[in-house]
């Protein structure tokens, strides 16, 4: 009995620390810089300074799934921005690959991943080397539903 109820704390615990780690993403017109994993935005472009976000549960063509940081030596992107773009949808599409921030569910192949939010090469020499990723699906239909999962 005594296991029981330590178990059923420990599930309650770790419920309450998930629910209280992802904070409401707020929904309407949002800066790029200001866009958070889980936001599903309204837009299918990848090259906007703001975008709406709007409930996951509305149609919707494209979510920010997560960050990442792209550093390399920076002298490779030191003349063109597209090593850079293509490097950023490399790393998303790694994520991809293995689900990562994701429902892991979804099959891969239904999907593309893409950067967005990219440094121009002087911010990234200044040392802003972070991006976003966003999944939609391959065939260009909307999502439906929240494909991303924090990581625990």
């Amino acid at each position: 009995m005594a296991f029981a109820v330590v178990v059923i704390a420990l599930a309650a615990l770790i419920a309450f620390r998930v629910a209280t780690r992802a904070p409401a993403i707020p929904l309407g017109e949002t800066a790029i810089a200001d866009l958070q994993p889980g936001s599903c935005v309204a837009e299918d472009r990848l090259d906007l300074a703001t975008y709406t976000v709007v409930a996951c549960s509305a149609p919707h063509p494209q979510q920010v799934f997560a960050s990442a940081d792209l550093e390399l030596d920076e002298s490779v992107y030191a003349q063109t921005g597209g090593a850079l773009d293509a490097f950023g949808d490399a790393v998303c599409d790694r994520y991809l690959e293995y689900r990562l921030f994701l429902d892991q569910e979804i099959e891969r192949t239904d999907y593309t991943a893409r950067a967005i939010g990219l440094p121009t090469p002087d911010e990234y020499a200044a040392g802003d080397t972070d991006a976003l990723c966003v999944i939609a699906r391959g065939d260009g239909d909307d999502l439906t539903d929240d494909l991303y999962r924090p990581m625990p």
